[in-house]
């Protein structure tokens, strides 16, 4: 599990593109990701995290939580701590 510092570079899974048809389930393939900067992690729960998410369609703060959301650090950042 990743810990979560100010500055972080993360993606998380939003969806799949597809899927995989087996006989009792599908399972998600090719997945759909957000990209953002985490601007704060709590002080309670280190995996619980506001994020500036960015992209070409929107802008906004996103709540996640590294304990219930599939999130990946991608870079570091320099604010750790």
């Amino acid at each position: 599990m990743d810990y979560f510092n100010k500055g972080d570079l993360v993606r998380w899974t939003i969806g799949h593109a597809t899927y995989a048809a087996h006989p009792d389930k599908l399972v998600g393939a090719d997945p759909i990701y957000k990209y953002g900067i985490v601007m704060q992690v709590s002080e309670k729960d280190p995996l619980a995290i506001v994020v500036h998410s960015y992209g070409s369609d929107e802008h906004r703060l996103i709540i996640l939580n590294g304990g219930d959301d599939v999130i990946e650090v991608m870079s570091k950042g320099g604010l750790g701590g």
